[in-house]
Order: structure tokens, then sequence, then C-alpha cells
């Protein structure tokens, strides 16, 4: 899979990702970098180096077209991506559909459809395993649709809300 992705500091890094079995290999300028990929019982994914032994959980918090955000070991990194994998896909770089990252409760929901929200609000509180996770809006825009109902449970991978992102085009954008 091609990788060309930009960091929010402005560094562009260009580069491709192939999986082979429970390896991954990534080769970025002149560098190859193979990782092994683990699966803890509970689900948490393990990124190993074994150059350095060096141990990495990586959790997945929000992808979109235009901006990916994860946690490896506690800290939180986001990345704007600027050429899309897919191809023959629909354009949507003014769209960014959050998904739940793990199954749980959702036990608050802070927005309604059609409000207007900034980059790093609340949106919804989601509770698994005793523990309340903000999911939090990656961009500014306007919430288009909510996916979800306070007190239900969903399922990883499920829709919890569309936002439309205003900054692309210095306004709402009408039809």
């Amino acid at each position: 899979m091609r990788l060309k992705i930009k960091t929010k500091s402005g560094k562009k890094i260009e580069g491709f990702i192939n999986q082979q079995g429970e390896n991954i290999e990534v080769k970025a300028g002149d560098k190859t970098s193979i990782f092994k990929i683990e699966k803890t019982p509970t689900g948490a994914i393990i990124i190993i180096n074994p150059e350095t032994g060096e141990k990495y959980k990586f959790n997945p918090i929000f992808s979109s077209k235009y901006e990916i955000t994860f946690e490896i070991n506690g800290k939180i990194y986001s990345v704007e991506r600027i050429a899309g994998v897919s191809q023959g896909e629909e354009d949507e770089d003014n769209v960014a559909i959050l998904k739940s990252a793990f199954s749980a409760l959702v036990k608050k929901i802070y927005v309604k459809k059609g409000d207007k929200v900034k980059r790093g609000e609340p949106l919804v509180d989601l509770e698994s395993m005793k523990m309340i996770n903000a999911l939090k809006s990656p961009i500014d825009g306007v919430i288009e649709e909510i996916y979800v109902q306070e007190g239900k449970n969903i399922l990883s991978g499920e829709k919890v809300v569309k936002i439309v992102n205003i900054n692309n085009t210095g306004g709402e954008k009408e039809e």
C-alpha cells in the first residue's frame, strides 16, 4: 500500500507499507524497517521492533480520508493524509466520519445535528470496561449526522458521528 502523509508540523513522508503474515514492512526514502504485530487476548495491538526489541502499544483513534489519529504508548499522534490509498472511491475530503475503536456503551452525546464544533471539542462519551473515553472532533465543522443513541451499546467499527469540514471551503458547503 502506498503511503503519502504530512505531519502536523509539515514534514512530508512518502513510502510503502506491505504486510507479510505477522510482519509489516515499512519503506520510507532509503530506509526499510520491519515490525512484528501481535494482538493481546484483550484485542490490543502491540508493535515490536525486532532490531531493538522495543514494544509499542498501538491504538487507532480516528481515520478519515485526510487525517489519521492514533496512540502509541499513551502518546497521541495525528497526521494529515495528502494522497488517498483507495482508488475509485467517492472524494469526501470535506467529511469526517468517526467510528468507535471498541465495543462500548454510548454514555453521553454532547452535540446535535446542525451544531458547529471546533477541533478537539468532545462529541460523545463512550464507556467500555468501566472507563469513559471522550470521542473528540478532529476538525472544525458542522455535525451532519449522529448514528448512535445515548444508553445504547455499539460495536467496534460502528459509525458514531459525521462532521462536514467547513475549513476547506471557507464556510458551509452549499449544494
